[in-house]
């Protein structure tokens, strides 16, 4: 363990400066690191204070990794713990850090010369110690070098199974095999199994992994009608399948085939009953933007689907944000024609709601490189509310401009549903509080830069509240994707300087 230099540069105790009737803003100190490190990812907390990866670069990107401590009152403790040793060099690789009972659990993996290792660390919160790396397994380089290999790692809800699933590194034309590990919390061996698919490596994409309440394990692929997948995506030649992982076999338990529509990627909600939903944005012309919502709810134990549901979006919908006039009515008009859809939206959450309905909620992203500089674009989001038939309820959509030249870590959005409602926290721009139609401002770069929250009643309508400014936050603008629940009400989230990355501060957000 090492300790590093902070300058403080005030101390704010965690007093409230702001509330609102369901939500209470408490700011924590400005601190300053020594070097040009940030977080990227807030690991958790107990009685001895909280958990933050750090690394450096704008980004959090570089090739150190350390944990840090806070203390309570999330002022840094000058402790550390270094958890990529430097003799690791470029053979490292993090599959992932968590907090179980008393300790914080590091699964990584080592590149050698005949394949790839896995080991995991412990780090004794009591003591704040970081103990020896201890192996776990390893995949030896089959016909491919094993750095192919595609990992997850995954810890049941009550914490008392850990797995490990990995893909076997074959060549392309070769059968695609897959292994599953499972352990207890102390890392003793439970199973070992490898699974084939009945597909080559060439046509399989394994598109998510995840595992239910039961601890089963599901693996959701996407399988193309050749090996020239960019022609086959372009013409909607592929299906998406879902398998379980059982003791001895992979079992295919249901396909949905691309109704002569891009559907790109499906996101999955499990419910308490063993019942599953998938859902993803479609589009009839452009695979990069949103003509409607497919949703299907499969039965985990038997496969069969429930309901399978392509909703096209409404021309109201399609031109919510957009202020009367000729140029409205032109776009209308080549909507109807199906000349134009909703371009450049990315699927982002689903939200499970009460009686098996869902929100789902997407984003217009993209990005342009001009002269080495490139500016990212996250901005307005659609929120559409299905029924437990997969059917559309409302859609709307809220404007959002988040752009900023060569970075991205401050734009987006984090839904939150609370108290019956949705919450969604971003960066904006106190010009926008009223917005409905028409220009919009952007969030950065101006002194009514702020932190807002948007709220969305059960029938779609929504207001924007402030909850920092520029001068409450003095200088520093909030990551919303870098967060940890403190406890059920209270939601840490942090934020940093853009200009000067040393400047770090937390606030609180208390659901009241």
């Amino acid at each position: 363990m090492k300790t590093y230099f902070i300058l403080f540069l005030c101390y704010l105790s965690f007093a409230s400066v702001y509330s609102q009737n369901d939500i209470q803003i408490e700011y924590g100190a400005v601190f300053k690191n020594e070097k040009r490190e940030i977080p990227f990812d807030i690991v958790g907390k107990d009685e001895n204070g909280y958990y933050m990866l750090y690394s450096e670069g704008k980004y959090g990107q570089g090739d150190d990794m350390f944990l840090r401590k806070f203390n309570l009152d999330l002022t840094p403790s000058r402790q550390e713990l270094n958890l990529k040793d430097d003799t690791y060099e470029d053979k490292f690789s993090s599959l992932g850090v968590t907090k179980i009972n008393d300790n914080i659990i590091h699964v990584f993996s080592l590149m050698t010369d005949t394949g790839k290792k896995y080991y995991y660390q412990l780090v004794n919160l009591n003591t704040f110690e970081l103990s020896e790396k201890k192996f776990i397994t390893e995949i030896e380089n089959d016909t491919k070098n094993a750095n192919n290999s595609i990992s997850r790692f995954i810890i049941s809800d009550d914490e008392n199974t850990i797995t490990l699933f990995y893909t076997i590194p074959n060549k392309n034309k070769e059968t695609a095999k897959i292994r599953v590990q499972t352990f207890d919390s102390s890392f003793v061996e439970q199973t070992n199994t490898t699974y084939e698919f009945p597909y080559n490596n060439d046509v399989l994409s394994i598109r998510s992994v995840f595992s239910n309440k039961n601890k089963e394990l599901f693996v959701l692929c996407k399988v193309y009608d050749s090996s020239k997948i960019l022609s086959d995506e372009s013409k909607h030649q592929y299906e998406f399948q879902l398998f379980k992982v059982t003791s001895d076999n992979l079992k295919l338990l249901t396909k949905i085939r691309s109704n002569n529509v891009h559907l790109r990627h499906l996101s999955t909600a499990l419910f308490d009953d063993n019942k599953l939903v998938l859902t993803g944005l479609f589009s009839v012309k452009d695979m990069y933007a949103m003509t409607g919502v497919f949703s299907a709810k499969i039965d985990l134990e038997t496969g069969k689907q429930l309901y399978a549901n392509y909703n096209t979006l409404s021309t109201e919908f399609f031109s919510k944000l957009m202020s009367d006039g000729k140029k409205k009515d032109k776009a209308i008009l080549k909507y109807n024609e199906g000349k134009r859809e909703n371009p450049n939206y990315i699927l982002k959450n689903t939200i499970k709601l009460d009686n098996d309905e869902l929100l789902v909620l997407a984003e217009q992203n993209r990005s342009f490189t001009y002269n080495y500089i490139t500016t990212y674009y996250s901005d307005n989001i659609a929120a559409i509310k299905l029924d437990n038939q997969g059917n559309v309820i409302w859609s709307n959509k809220i404007g959002k401009r988040n752009e900023k030249a060569n970075i991205y870590i401050y734009n987006s959005f984090f839904p939150i549903l609370k108290n019956d409602a949705i919450y969604l926290f971003y960066n904006g721009n106190s010009k926008n509080l009223n917005h409905k139609t028409g220009f919009i401002a952007n969030s950065f770069g101006s002194d009514e830069s702020v932190f807002l929250s948007t709220k969305i009643d059960a029938e779609g309508n929504y207001t924007r509240h402030i909850l920092c400014t520029k001068e409450e936050l003095e200088g520093v603008t909030i990551r919303p994707s870098l967060y940890n629940w403190i406890d059920d009400n209270t939601l840490l989230m942090f934020g940093q300087d853009i200009d000067n990355l040393k400047n770090q501060r937390f606030i609180k957000v208390i659901f009241k």
